[in-house]
């Protein structure tokens, strides 16, 4: 290969770490919003057969998140994933809601009500999760992305 050559694939290849580092490059720009029912699917190896149910509300900004039979007496982190515009900027940036933790309790139920509160506008939900903090790895347990969001 001429020099040229190595240095073009080169330059590709640290494009395409640096995306592949940058979550936030590497995710999609207009995910579709959640909107009224959504499905928490329950992620394959967690041990978790029942999926979760929530639901995104008309004022869009509004959520709710709720699971049975999980792991009795368990910690999860319970996620929203959201997009807005800030104020004075006319650019979409992307975050997460972390919330409290919630345990469940004895028969493995928990659920959450959330809200996200921003210094902007145009908030959409695209993503509900619920990690298991209690995991090594902070496993994500259930997700509205579907089984193929399970990563």
């Amino acid at each position: 290969m001429s020099v040229k050559t190595i240095t073009r694939v080169a330059a590709a290849s640290a494009l395409l770490g640096i995306a592949v580092l940058n979550p936030s490059v590497a995710q999609a720009k207009d995910p579709p919003t959640l909107s009224g029912p959504v499905t928490l699917s329950a992620c394959p190896g967690t041990g978790l057969t029942v999926d979760g149910t929530g639901s995104v509300g008309a004022a869009v900004t509004h959520y709710t998140m709720n699971i049975t039979n999980a792991a009795a007496n368990n910690q999860y982190d319970f996620r929203a994933r959201f997009s807005y515009v800030p104020t004075g900027s006319t650019t979409r940036v992307f975050s997460k809601a972390r919330d409290v933790l919630v345990t469940t309790d004895a028969t493995g139920a928990a659920g959450y009500i959330g809200d996200i509160a921003v210094n902007g506008s145009g908030v959409r939900i695209y993503r509900l999760d619920v990690v298991d903090v209690t995991s090594p790895l902070d496993f994500l347990a259930y997700t509205s992305d579907g089984v193929a969001g399970c990563d």
